[in-house]
């Protein structure tokens, strides 16, 4: 998959799971495959004029399917009785609660029009009609009135739906239609609020408009629009017509038109004059000024040499039209496939554990303030989840060539390089931001790159593709699933992304020429930096890198995978002894990776019973493996190394699994301590947490990927698990099968499982810690008569019956308690 083919895949996921995250299950949509394509289940009615009213049905849909696959479905599920006795000519149309409907075009795709009610979380529904009963209808009198009565029938689709079928928790889509687009509206208004603001606190940049529209809609007085004082025109444009429920019209067909009351006069506003600014300068004396919303006239010419004039002009955002979006700052993500509550979304989709958000996400910082927080989800926002991070964390403000952040409080954790920041501070190309304790991003301006000329042209070339390398995501069968190879073919999607909505792309055919094109014009990628080592210091540069690193005194941990790679690298150049036949090269390449994963393996064998060190080349050697196998050219002739390199993931996986249960069981005596006895002594609940903390963070700091990461914390959770449950069962002398000491080990697993919920790992707690769970529910329960077996089996399913046996017969009784019969 190309790069920019992964980018749109990215982008159309991003998409679906805001979808996903504000609707019922039922109406939950698929992720998108390669080929991106779709698939969610739809409602749609149908109205039923014989009956008098509406039914539904829901069928399953995918994002290829066009209306008349939908159709043709529909008319077999709502009359199949009726298909052989006449042929109705059936047409789909989109209906929403505002009144506003739409026939959907044959060719056009449902599931993608359903797609982009997300923009603005509208809610909608999909009618089907038989075009026969209203012609019928029309036939049966020429009177005129009963023509326009049935227009006007026809125009109260959206009414009839919304009347005969309300809305309930059955006929939605949306999980609470009404809160969330409350909330929707409140952090748009929010944005566009605090983008006014002065340095003072008071908005001086900004303001509400009154609007009228009374050619277009006469029974609605006016319509008030946010606008700052650099807004022009056609932006009010868009902002009204979206207001007045026409955000499908054509807004170059649309002008704002200023009427002065005491003259009377009126005059179109030039596409860039901004109205705010002109009603705040416009004298008290020349009467009230009144901007009308109107059909731009078909013979307006714009003033001469305007339109073309606009090279300084700001847009909506701020940003100068002549900047292009790639001279933009960036922030891009150095913990990358951590961005969504750590480890938790990888575990939540995918069975084998990988993380499909391994790529390093970039967000490119507009001319206005952009929010960072875990409600910030409008559009140009930066949303994170996790420890540390704060509903509104903090701002960062792009204003004339100049950066800065500023944390929304005390409690908002946000570093500069390192150190702490209270206030507003500016950011430097090449800096490093940290929010909260997960998330890591560097800060790029590539202007002050550009013109710092650091580097030569050949080394900039491809630096701010969008192809950058990701980290691997992983699993312990050394199955890579992250990442895009390089560009080998052209892209044949059938989806494109604009501005967060989806849209049916052009035909492959009609693409294959301007590709052809474009791939003519397209430079051999290169990486924008590289390694060269002295033919005879080969055995010395590996060795340095791999035998003499040391894990602990390394700042980024993954050094070790970017040198070799590049090394690797520039053995396939010609630099590298240009005398070289291809074979020759080849089999060089072959020995320079089958030493180096020799060495790492050695490495490893060494230093086998040293967490530190097991977790830094686990990492790398998982990275280094994702690097080759996505390298066009390694991954063809390095098949061998690829399958010892997986190998050694596995083994440091076993090898760390074995030192941190070492370390855990020294503290697992605290799960047995008797709250009364007060022994400082004994090891406390708080050391288990800590060695799980410090585990964390040896693995964040290694950078090993999400999905090794939650299969080594189930390994642990597991070992909890087992060491408890072997106590219960197997010491019938610990007397620790009793109500008293059930109770007690809920408590301490309860801080377990709260541990886990913070670091996004609660379902691998909650499925390998619910054996002793259960089994202390079962301690701490009544179990007295035949009338609590049901109740056992259906609470305590995990626990099979010679399980359940050997607890029984090893429970002790208190004094007050009753007696188990056999």
């Amino acid at each position: 998959m190309t790069g920019s083919r992964e980018e749109e895949r990215r982008k159309l996921a991003d998409i679906i799971n805001h979808w996903n995250a504000n609707r019922l299950d039922l109406f939950e949509i698929s992720r998108p495959t390669e080929d991106l394509e779709f698939h969610g289940v739809m409602r749609f009615y149908f109205q039923d004029r014989v009956a008098g009213n509406f039914a539904t049905k829901c069928i399953r849909v995918s994002s290829t399917a066009t209306t008349q696959d939908v159709i043709e479905t529909l008319a077999e599920k709502f009359r199949p009785d009726m298909r052989m006795l006449s042929s109705p000519k059936y047409s789909l149309y989109e209906v929403h609660v505002s009144g506003e409907e739409r026939q959907l075009d044959l060719d056009e795709k449902p599931l993608v029009v359903q797609l982009n009610w997300n923009k603005d979380d509208r809610e909608g529904r999909f009618v089907l009609k038989n075009e026969n009963d209203v012609l019928l209808k029309k036939t049966q009198s020429n009177d005129e009135q009963a023509l326009n009565r049935e227009d006007g029938e026809n125009n109260r689709l959206a009414a009839e739906v919304y009347k005969d079928m309300p809305e309930t928790s059955f006929t939605r889509t949306i999980s609470n239609p009404e809160v969330v687009m409350k909330r929707r509206r409140q952090q748009k208004l929010e944005k566009r609020m605090q983008e006014f603001m002065s340095s003072d606190g008071r908005p001086d940049s900004g303001g509400t408009l009154r609007i009228y529209a009374d050619s277009l809609k006469p029974n609605i007085p006016y319509k008030t629009i946010l606008l700052s004082t650099r807004d022009t025109a056609d932006f009010a444009v868009v902002e009204a017509l979206e207001k007045y429920g026409l955000e499908k019209e054509n807004p170059r067909e649309y002008c704002i038109a200023r009427q002065d009351d005491k003259s009377g006069k009126e005059a179109i506003l030039e596409d860039l004059e901004c109205p705010l600014q002109i009603f705040r300068d416009w004298p008290a004396d020349r009467g009230a000024l009144v901007f009308q919303l109107k059909k731009r006239p078909p013979d307006y010419q714009m003033r001469k040499g305007r339109k073309g004039d606009d090279k300084g002009v700001l847009r909506r955002d701020g940003s100068n039209s002549s900047l292009p979006p790639e001279k933009l700052p960036y922030l891009v993500e150095l913990s990358p496939g951590r961005g969504n509550h750590y480890a938790y979304y990888a575990y939540r989709h995918h069975e084998d554990g990988s993380d499909s958000r391994d790529k390093p996400k970039l967000y490119r910082l507009q001319h206005s303030i952009t929010e960072v927080g875990s409600d910030c989800t409008a559009d140009g926002a930066i949303q994170l989840l996790g420890p540390g991070i704060l509903p509104h964390h903090c701002n960062l403000m792009h204003s004339e060539g100049m950066v800065t952040v500023t944390p929304h409080g005390p409690d908002a954790d946000t570093f500069v390089d390192g150190q702490r920041v209270m206030e507003t501070t500016v950011l430097r190309s090449g800096s490093t931001l940290q929010f909260g304790s997960a998330h890591i991003f560097k800060f790029v301006d590539p202007m002050f790159d550009q013109g710092a000329k650091r580097e030569p042209a050949a080394m900039m070339r491809g630096r701010h593709k969008s192809g950058s390398v990701a980290e691997t995501t992983f699993d312990l069968h050394g199955d890579v699933h992250s990442g895009a190879a390089l560009p080998t073919s052209k892209s044949s999607g059938k989806l494109e992304m604009e501005r967060g909505m989806v849209k049916p792309m052009i035909r492959a055919e009609q693409q294959d020429n301007r590709s052809q094109d474009s791939l003519a014009d397209r430079t051999e990628l290169t990486l924008p930096a590289g390694i060269e080592f002295r033919d005879n210091s080969e055995d010395t540069f590996l060795s340095a890198i791999i035998n003499y690193t040391n894990s602990s005194t390394v700042h980024f941990k993954l050094s070790p995978t970017y040198v070799l790679y590049m090394a690797c690298r520039y053995v396939l150049s010609p630099s590298y002894r240009n005398d070289m036949s291809p074979s020759e090269r080849t089999h060089k390449v072959i020995a320079i990776v089958n030493k180096m994963v020799s060495m790492m393996e050695g490495v490893i064998q060494k230093q086998k019973n040293i967490a530190g060190a097991l977790a830094f080349w686990m990492a790398n050697a998982s990275e280094l493996l994702n690097f080759i196998k996505q390298d066009r050219d390694l991954s063809r002739i390095t098949l061998d190394a690829q399958d010892i390199l997986a190998h050694l993931v596995q083994m440091a996986f076993k090898y760390l699994v074995h030192c941190l249960q070492a370390d855990l069981n020294n503290y697992m005596p605290a799960f047995l301590d008797d709250p009364e006895e007060q022994n400082p002594q004994r090891p406390k609940i708080e050391d288990v947490l800590h060695t799980l903390t410090g585990a964390m963070s040896l693995l964040r700091r290694c950078r090993v990927n999400a999905a090794l990461t939650i299969q080594l914390f189930s390994q642990l959770f597991h070992f909890i698990n087992m060491w408890l449950f072997n106590k219960l069962v197997t010491d019938t002398d610990s007397g620790l099968c009793c109500h008293y000491w059930g109770a007690i080990l809920r408590q301490q697993l309860s801080h377990i499982e709260a541990w886990a919920e913070k670091q996004g790992l609660e379902l691998a707690a909650d499925c390998h810690l619910s054996r002793i769970v259960q089994a202390t529910t079962l301690l701490t329960m009544d179990k007295y008569s035949m009338q609590d077996v049901q109740n056992i089996h259906n609470t305590c399913f995990k626990l099979n019956s010679l399980q359940l046996h050997a607890l029984m017969n090893n429970y002790h009784c208190a004094p007050d308690e009753p007696y188990i019969p056999p």
